[in-house]
């Protein structure tokens, strides 16, 4: 199940503090365990990890008796090592289904979380990584949006591999998700009626998916646009207000195709809006 046991990464910031918001979602879609990790950076000296090992213990018990209370078991962990490839490696021992992790930590005007450590877990990690996106108002750090799936955009190119994310997300309960938008992207074109006409058959091939989530009872819009993938998806992702950006990962493979790797890298660094990377091998 896509949501049954999330490892939820936390720096203790306020950001971070803030996944916890999407905690009772999870938990209708199914969330029975939650691991709970705070890495302490290798780089402090003996007597300050042990102090600082001892005070994220006591934080994390905190938080995990807020997530009992929803009836969710839990397990800390407070490693020392370099953040994502600590959080990966519990992440697999674990077989966690998913990992949750801010795009900002200690500052929230600065994208240098995502530069450092989301980023490296989103290239090592090959389990889901739901990368949570904030906004901030009047001092205070917020969700963008509590419910992921209520309204999702997924990148299609039509690959083998972005086929297995489609079968992905179909095994998110329908009670979930309210509307589905999809999306292709033309590169380029030789003319304008080129163009146009790889527009029309993206569609139609769209068209083709989208009927088998209809049949669900999801509404589903479809899109054909041209331009840069990354630009393109994140801009609509954000007139259509969506509430998370599902796509695929190259994981730590070397599978290269329109959506693999430096897109899913640009969308998960620029969008304003929640994003669900998938590896590739964690489809199967």
């Amino acid at each position: 199940m896509f949501m049954k046991k999330v490892l939820i990464a936390t720096d203790f910031s306020p950001a971070a503090e803030a996944l916890l918001n999407c905690i009772d979602e999870f938990k209708r879609m199914g969330l029975e365990e939650a691991i709970l990790v705070h890495v302490i950076d290798i780089r402090f000296g003996e007597e300050t990890i042990i102090d600082l090992q001892l005070e994220a213990i006591k934080k994390l018990e905190s938080i995990g008796k807020k997530l009992e209370a929803y009836g969710i078991k839990t397990k800390k962990y407070t490693p020392v090592g370099f953040a994502a490839t600590e959080i990966v490696q519990i992440a697999r021992t674990e077989e966690a289904s998913l990992i949750l992790i801010g795009s900002k930590g200690k500052s929230v005007l600065k994208e240098v979380f995502l530069g450092s450590t989301t980023f490296d877990v989103i290239r090592l990690a090959d389990v889901p990584v739901l990368v949570e996106k904030y906004n901030k108002h009047q001092g205070h750090v917020k969700n963008v949006c509590i419910n992921k799936f209520q309204k999702i955009l997924i990148p299609m190119d039509f690959s083998d591999y972005s086929t297995a994310i489609i079968e992905k997300v179909m095994t998110i309960s329908p009670n979930i998700i309210e509307e589905i938008i999809l999306l292709s992207v033309v590169e380029q074109g030789e003319t304008l009626e080129e163009i146009e006409d790889a527009k029309k058959q993206y569609r139609e091939l769209l068209e083709e998916i989208a009927g088998e989530f209809r049949d669900f009872g999801i509404r589903v819009k479809v899109e054909a646009r041209e331009g840069i993938p990354s630009v393109a998806i994140t801009e609509l992702a954000n007139e259509e207000e969506v509430t998370s950006i599902v796509m695929g990962t190259r994981g730590r493979g070397l599978i290269k195709a329109l959506l693999l790797g430096s897109t899913s890298d640009a969308v998960a660094r620029i969008s304003k809006r929640p994003v669900i990377l998938i590896p590739v091998n964690a489809t199967k």
